[in-house]
C-alpha cells in the first residue's frame, strides 16, 4: 500500500541483474535464437529446437510466450496439446502507444499519470463491442524520467497509452485511422493542459505487438480480466505436458512486472519439486531372503 515501486537505473536493470546472476551460476544464455518446435518424447517435454536445425535437450523446458501460442500451434503439433485452447473473445485489451523523447509543457507530470475521457462507457463500446479506436481515449502517460515528485525535464521519456483492440492478427489499422487516433489522443492532452513537443516519436499498434507477441491479437494483459473468477482461469506454471512450464504475463498470477517475475518464480519452483519427485532407481533383482512370521501372528504361551 505505499504506491507503485520503481527499478534505479530503469527496468532493464531488472534483466541485468537477473543475467548476471544466472551467468554467474554457470547459465548459457542464447539471445536471439529462434525456437521451431518444443520437442516431446514418450508424452513428456525432450527439448527444443531452433529455426537453425539445433536441436537442445532437455528434462525442462520453460515457456515465456502467451499460452496462445503454444495452443495454436506456433511451437509443433506435438506441444500444442499442452494448454487449452483459448478464445479471442477471451482476450484482454491492445494498446497503441507512442515512445517520445520529448519535453513536457504546462502540466506538472508525475511518473504515472491518466487522463480520462469524458465517455468511458463509449470508449469501451468502440474497443470491445465495435472493434475500433476510440473517438476520445483515456490516455496513460508514464514520464520515465521522473522519481514520483513534479518538475519538467529539458528531455525526457515518456510512454503515451491509448485502449485498443486486441485484432492485431486478423486486421490491421489504416495509417488513416492511426492518424485520427494520435489526432485524438494528444487533443485529449492538451485539453488537460499537458502540451508535448517530441523530438523522436515511434508508434506502435496493435498489429505490431501480435507481430512481437504472436498468437495474442496484441492483448497485453493475457486472458481479459472480466468478472470475479476470471484471475483463475489463467493457466497455471504446470502443463498437461510433464516437463513443460510457464511462465509471463499469460499465466497465472497475471500481467505486469512484479506478477510475471513470481509466475517465473513459480515455474522454477514447480519444476525443482517435480525433478525431486522423479523415480531415477534401475529396478534390480536381488536373490535369496529371510523368510519371517507375519507381524499379525500371536505366539502360544
Amino acid at each position: 500500500q505505499d504506491g507503485v515501486w520503481i527499478v534505479d537505473g530503469g527496468m532493464q536493470r531488472l534483466a541485468d541483474g537477473l543475467t548476471a546472476c544466472a551467468q554467474s551460476l554457470g547459465v548459457t544464455f542464447r539471445f536471439g535464437a529462434h525456437v521451431s518446435t518444443i520437442d516431446v518424447d514418450r508424452g513428456r517435454a525432450s527439448g527444443v529446437s531452433l529455426s537453425d536445425g539445433t536441436r537442445l535437450e532437455a528434462a525442462t523446458v520453460i515457456c515465456n510466450a502467451d499460452p496462445a501460442s503454444l495452443a495454436s500451434g506456433l511451437f509443433g503439433y506435438a506441444a500444442a496439446s499442452s494448454v487449452p485452447p483459448s478464445s479471442p473473445s477471451n482476450r484482454s485489451l491492445s494498446a497503441v502507444t507512442w515512445a517520445i523523447r520529448g519535453k513536457a509543457h504546462s502540466f506538472p507530470l508525475i511518473r504515472h499519470n491518466v487522463f480520462f475521457s469524458d465517455d468511458y462507457t463509449s470508449e469501451f463500446d468502440a474497443i470491445l463491442k465495435n472493434g475500433t479506436l476510440p473517438n476520445d481515449p483515456t490516455v496513460y502517460v508514464c514520464a520515465q524520467d521522473r522519481d514520483g515528485t513534479a518538475g519538467n525535464a529539458e528531455d525526457e521519456r515518456m510512454l503515451v497509452l491509448a485502449n485498443a483492440p486486441a485484432l492485431g492478427d486478423t486486421r490491421e489499422f489504416t495509417t488513416a485511422e492511426l492518424d485520427t487516433c494520435e489526432t485524438n489522443v494528444f487533443n485529449r492532452l492538451r485539453r488537460c493542459g499537458l502540451e508535448i513537443t517530441q523530438a523522436t516519436m515511434t508508434r506502435t499498434t496493435p498489429a505490431d505487438f501480435n507481430r512481437l507477441f504472436p498468437a495474442t491479437g496484441g492483448a497485453l494483459y493475457g486472458r481479459a480480466t472480466h468478472g470475479w473468477a476470471a484471475s483463475f482461469s489463467r493457466p497455471g506454471s504446470r502443463t498437461k505436458i510433464p516437463g513443460l512450464y510457464l511462465a509471463g504475463g499469460g499465466v497465472h498470477p497475471g500481467a505486469g512486472i512484479p506478477m510475471a517475475a513470481l509466475s517465473g518464480q513459480q515455474a522454477a519452483l514447480s519444476a525443482l519439486a517435480d525433478r525431486a519427485s522423479i523415480f531415477r532407481s534401475r529396478r534390480a533383482a536381488m536373490p535369496g531372503g529371510t523368510s519371517t512370521r507375519s507381524a499379525t501372528t500371536n505366539s502360544r504361551a
